[in-house]
C-alpha cells in the first residue's frame, strides 16, 4: 500500500483549512473590497504594523515563560510558532487544545511536549485574565460617556462571571492531581483498548513532565507577573489595532466602546470558540457595537476590515510556518 506522510496529510488538511476560513469570510471580503476606497491607507498600513507585533509579543510571553522552566528558546524561533499556533487554532476549532498540541511540535527539539502545552494552556489563561482585568476601564469609559445603560454591559458581566467560574474550575481541577492522573490514565487506558498502538510510556512521560512545570510556577509566582505583563500589553495592543480600523474610516469614536466591544468579542470565542472557529468572535464583535449605539452598516464594516485584515496578516505566514514545523519523517501506511 502506498505510504503518506503524516506531514503530507496534515499540510493538505491545513490548506483546506485555509480555504475554508476564506471562503466562509468571502462576504467580508466583498463588503471590504466595496469600502476600499474610503479608506485612509496610511492608518491601514499602521494597522498591518501593530497586527503583526501582536505576535511578536506572543514570541515575547513565550519565552518569559519558558525561562521559568529554564529554556532560552530564540525570540525569531518563537514569533514563528506564534503564527502557526494561530493558524492551526482559527482552523481547528478544539477550544484551543490544537494550538496547544501544535506549540509542542514547534518547540520539540528545545522543550518537553508537556511543559510546552502547559506553555500554551497558560497563555490562554492568562489572556483571559489580562481580559477580565481590562473590563473596569471599559466600564469607566462608558459611564463616562452615559452609555451603562446598554444591556452589553450586564451581558458582558454575566459572561466575565462565567468565564471566572470555568477558570477555577479548570485551575481547581489541575490541583487534584492524583484525581487528574487516574481520569487520564481511565482514559488511556479506554483508547489502549481501541488503538493497540499507544505508547502508554510517552503519555505517562508528557503527564510528569507537565506537572514538573506545573509545580515550578507555583513555587514561583512573582514570576509569573511577567507573562501576565506581556499578556496585557498584548490585548492593549489589539485593541489599539481594532480603534485604528475606525480612524481608517474617518472615525473618532469613545475608547469605551473599542475596548467592550473587543473584550465582548473575546468573551463570545471563549465560550463558542469549542464548536466554532468564524463568526463568533464576529458577531460578538459587531453585536456589541449596534448594542453601544453605533449604526449597523458601519459596525459590520468596521468589523468585516478588522477580521479581513486579521486574516489576511496572520494565517498564510501561519499557513507557512504550520507546514515548516510538521514532523517531516513520520509516515503512516
Amino acid at each position: 500500500m502506498k505510504r503518506f506522510k503524516i506531514s503530507t496529510i496534515l499540510s493538505i488538511l491545513g490548506l483546506i483549512g485555509l480555504i475554508i476560513v476564506f471562503y466562509f469570510n468571502r462576504s467580508q471580503l466583498n463588503s471590504v473590497f466595496n469600502l476600499l476606497g474610503n479608506l485612509r491607507w496610511y492608518v491601514i498600513v499602521l494597522v498591518c504594523i501593530v497586527q503583526v507585533s501582536s505576535y511578536w509579543l506572543n514570541g515575547l510571553y513565550y519565552r518569559s515563560i519558558l525561562r521559568i522552566f529554564g529554556y532560552q528558546v530564540d525570540i525569531k524561533h518563537l514569533f514563528k510558532g506564534a503564527l502557526a499556533t494561530n493558524f492551526i487554532n482559527y482552523i481547528l476549532p478544539t477550544a484551543g487544545m490544537a494550538g496547544a498540541g501544535f506549540l509542542s511540535q514547534v518547540l520539540i527539539k528545545e522543550v518537553p511536549r508537556g511543559k510546552s502545552v502547559l506553555t500554551q494552556l497558560m497563555r490562554y489563561a492568562l489572556s483571559a485574565l489580562a481580559v477580565l482585568a481590562m473590563m473596569p476601564l471599559g466600564f469607566v469609559l462608558i459611564l463616562l460617556s452615559h452609555n451603562s445603560a446598554h444591556p452589553v454591559v450586564r451581558v458582558t458581566v454575566i459572561s466575565a462571571l462565567a468565564i471566572t467560574v470555568l477558570a477555577f474550575m479548570i485551575v481547581g481541577f489541575v490541583y487534584q492531581e492524583k484525581l487528574l492522573r487516574h481520569f487520564l490514565e481511565w482514559i488511556i487506558t479506554t483508547l489502549k483498548r481501541i488503538f493497540k498502538k499507544i505508547n502508554t510510556d510517552g503519555v505517562a512521560n508528557f503527564i510528569d513532565e507537565f506537572y514538573a512545570g506545573f509545580h515550578v510556577m507555583v513555587k514561583q509566582k512573582q514570576r509569573m507577573l511577567t507573562p501576565f505583563a506581556w499578556s496585557i500589553i498584548y490585548i492593549l495592543v489589539e485593541i489599539s489595532t481594532f480603534y485604528l480600523v475606525f480612524l481608517a474610516f474617518g472615525r473618532v469614536i469613545d475608547p469605551g466602546i473599542a475596548i467592550m466591544s473587543y473584550l465582548f468579542a473575546n468573551i463570545a470565542s471563549i465560550l463558542g470558540g469549542v464548536f466554532f472557529s468564524v463568526g463568533v468572535f464576529e458577531v460578538g464583535m459587531a453585536g456589541t457595537l449596534v448594542a453601544l449605539g453605533l449604526p449597523f452598516a458601519f459596525a459590520v464594516s468596521v468589523t468585516a476590515v478588522y477580521r479581513v485584515l486579521n486574516l489576511v496578516i496572520g494565517l498564510p505566514p501561519g499557513a507557512f510556518y504550520y507546514h515548516k514545523f510538521l514532523p517531516k519523517k513520520s509516515a503512516v501506511d
